[in-house]
């Protein structure tokens, strides 16, 4: 299956967050055919009062009906995921992107509001997901580091793969 360019995105992004969906729109926004959804977090999302040189946060996220093995080839896969957005990407304001992949049976149902719900995960909401990351001096999983869902919030669903497919 090929990369896809993102020139659809959901409508709510594009009128909470006009500024930042012209910047995603106009800096060829590619991604890997196994990311199925992207939500956007941090100052150039809901969460607002950016500077002009904020960077703009975005999970990727992989979903599976089971969570997937860390090991080698599943690495791998996530550099793909990561490299061909970065390679992709033509703008000035940089994309700091995160892989998120679910390591529970839920499968991302707290990424699909824009606020937290507590009663959206049965385990409290720590640890729910990992995270694969090459960008800012770090490489590598992170996995079972006390990260809290609540703190991803708010955020805001920018592409879902069943909306938007080839």
């Amino acid at each position: 299956m090929p990369n896809t360019i993102i020139s659809q995105f959901e409508n709510e992004f594009a009128t909470e967050c006009a500024e930042t969906h012209s910047l995603l729109h106009s800096g060829n926004l590619v991604i890997h055919p196994a990311v199925k959804q992207i939500t956007l977090h941090g100052s150039r999302g809901l969460a607002g009062k950016f500077r002009p040189d904020s960077d703009i946060d975005l999970s990727l996220m992989i979903s599976s009906t089971e969570p997937p093995e860390i090991n080698q080839e599943f690495e791998k896969l996530c550099i793909e995921v990561l490299q061909v957005t970065l390679s992709q990407w033509k703008s000035e304001i940089e994309l700091d992107l995160a892989v998120i992949f679910s390591l529970h049976a839920c499968n991302f149902a707290f990424f699909q509001l824009n606020n937290y719900d507590p009663a959206l995960c049965s385990l409290g909401g720590v640890d729910c997901f990992g995270i694969y990351k090459i960008q800012k001096g770090f490489t590598g999983f992170v996995l079972k580091a006390g990260i809290k869902v609540e703190k991803m919030y708010p955020l805001i669903t920018i592409w879902k793969k069943e909306f938007h497919s080839n």
